[in-house]
C-alpha cells in the first residue's frame, strides 16, 4: 500500500467542519481557562448540546485540567491519570457528546520542548486538532480478518505528546530532534465481547538538510513502540482474534510499506497499519521492522531500523528524512470484564544519530568526522478505554 492512499484514507475520516463546532471554538478560542470561583456551580453536561472546548496554560495547567475532568469522570469513554503529563504546560480538551449523555474526548498536550513559538501557535494547533477530531465519523464499518463488518464507534484521541532533545554542535548551535505520539480509540460489539482498534501515529523527526547547521547532519537512527494491557485477568482482555498475534520481521526497499499485521483490515473504515519516510519522492530509501509479543497476547512491541538511504557505495543514514509509523493492536475483552474495559499502557521511543566535521591543529591542521548517537525522552502513558458509554442507551 502507497502512502498517498494512506493519506486518502487519513484525510477522508479526518475532513474539516461541524457548525456547531464551529460557534463552540469562536466562544472558546484563545480563551485560557481558570479555576472556578467557589460559587461557581459544577458543570453539568446536556446531550446533545455544544462540543466543550477548554484550554490550560502554564505550570498549574495539569493541576486545573484535572478538576475540570473530575466533573465528568464517569462519563468519559477515555480516561487517562493527567499526571503522567506534569511537564506540560499547555493541555486542550475537547468533549464530543455522545448519545446517552457521554463524551468521548480529545487530550491534546504541549510544552516548551513541542516546537510551538507562542501561546497564539498552540491555540491554533489544537484548535486544527479539535476541529478535525469532531468532524470524525462516530461510526465507520470495517471488518477484522474473518469476522462480520461490524460499526465500529470512536471512543476519544490523544494527541500530540512530544518529547525532544536539543544537540549542540562545536560551533553552538542548537539542532532540536522530536519523539512525536498520537493515538486514535475505536471499538465494536461482537458475540462474545468488544474489539478495540489502537492506531498509533509515532513520527520521529529530524530538520530537514536545507535546515542543518554547517559541518553538521542528524537523522533518524530507530524507532520503538510498545502496548502493554495492564488488565488483571489474562482470560478477560488480551491482545487479537483468537490466536492472533503480530509477529514476524521484515525489510523495504520502498519509501513506504504496509506491514507486521498478520490479519485483514478493510481498509474502507478504519485506517491502515503503516510505516514510511514522510518524503515519498526520495528514493533509496530502506528500513528495516521487527514485531514481537514480549508476552504472548499481552505485550506487543514494534521496531524499526536500519533507516537508511542506498548509496552507489553502500548506504548511510538517511539524513534529514522524518520516519513516521502507525502501528495498530487489536485489544479484546469478554463481556465479563467489569464496564468491558481495557487498561493499557502505552509507549514510543525514538533514537537519532548525527556527525559533525570539526577542525584540528597540530603538526598540521585538517578536520575529522565526530559521531554520535542521541535519544529524545520516552512517551509513556496509560489509558483505560470504556465502551459501555458508547452503547448505553
Amino acid at each position: 500500500m502507497k502512502w498517498t492512499p494512506l493519506l486518502a484514507i487519513l484525510l477522508g475520516l479526518l475532513m474539516i467542519g461541524g457548525m456547531v463546532f464551529a460557534g463552540a471554538l469562536q466562544n472558546n478560542r484563545g480563551g485560557i481557562f481558570e479555576p472556578p470561583s467557589k460559587g461557581q456551580p459544577p458543570i453539568s453536561p446536556t446531550p446533545g448540546k455544544e462540543v466543550i472546548i477548554k484550554t490550560f496554560v502554564g505550570k498549574s495547567s495539569m493541576h486545573v485540567a484535572e478538576q475540570f475532568l473530575q466533573k465528568y469522570w464517569d462519563k468519559l469513554t477515555l480516561r487517562i491519570n493527567l499526571e503522567e503529563f506534569g511537564d506540560c504546560t499547555f493541555i486542550g480538551i475537547a468533549l464530543r457528546p455522545l448519545p446517552g449523555g457521554m463524551y468521548a474526548p480529545l487530550y491534546y498536550f504541549a510544552n516548551e520542548s513541542s516546537g510551538y513559538a507562542s501561546l497564539r501557535i498552540l491555540n491554533e494547533s489544537f484548535t486544527s486538532e479539535a476541529t478535525k477530531f469532531v468532524d470524525l465519523p462516530l461510526g465507520v464499518k470495517g471488518a477484522l480478518g474473518d469476522e462480520p463488518r461490524r460499526e465500529w464507534d470512536s471512543i476519544g484521541r490523544i494527541s500530540t505528546i512530544t518529547t525532544s532533545q536539543d544537540i549542540t554542535t562545536w560551533r553552538g548551535d542548537k539542532v532540536t530532534v522530536y519523539n512525536k505520539l498520537g493515538v486514535d480509540f475505536w471499538v465494536t460489539e461482537a458475540k462474545m465481547g468488544y474489539y478495540y482498534y489502537v492506531y498509533l501515529s509515532h513520527e520521529a523527526k529530524v530538520p530537514s538538510e536545507k535546515d542543518f547547521p554547517k559541518d553538521f547532519r542528524v537523522a533518524v537512527k530507530e524507532v520503538r513502540e510498545r502496548a502493554t494491557i495492564l488488565n488483571p485477568s489474562r482470560e478477560q482482555a488480551y491482545f487479537g482474534i483468537g490466536s492472533f498475534k503480530p509477529e514476524g520481521s521484515g525489510s523495504s526497499s520502498e519509501p513506504t510499506v504496509t506491514w507486521g499485521l498478520n490479519v485483514g483490515i478493510d481498509t474502507t473504515g478504519l485506517p491502515n497499519a503503516g510505516a514510511g519516510f514522510s518524503e515519498t519522492y526520495t528514493k533509496g530509501l530502506t528500513f528495516k521492522w521487527y514485531t514481537d509479543d514480549i508476552d504472548a497476547n499481552r505485550d506487543i512491541e514494534f521496531e524499526f531500523y536500519g533507516l537508511n538511504k542506498k548509496e552507489w557505495l553502500g548506504s548511510s543514514p538517511a539524513w534529514g528524512q522524518i520516519f513516521i509509523t502507525h502501528p495498530v493492536v487489536v485489544p479484546f475483552v469478554k463481556k465479563g470484564t467489569p464496564f468491558h474495559m481495557v487498561e493499557m499502557k502505552l509507549r514510543a521511543e525514538a533514537d537519532f544519530i548525527y556527525e559533525e566535521t570539526r577542525p584540528y591543529c597540530g603538526l598540521g591542521c585538517g578536520t575529522y568526522t565526530v559521531k554520535k548517537s542521541t535519544s529524545a525522552p520516552p512517551i509513556e502513558f496509560t489509558v483505560e478505554l470504556y465502551p459501555w458509554f458508547v452503547n448505553r442507551k
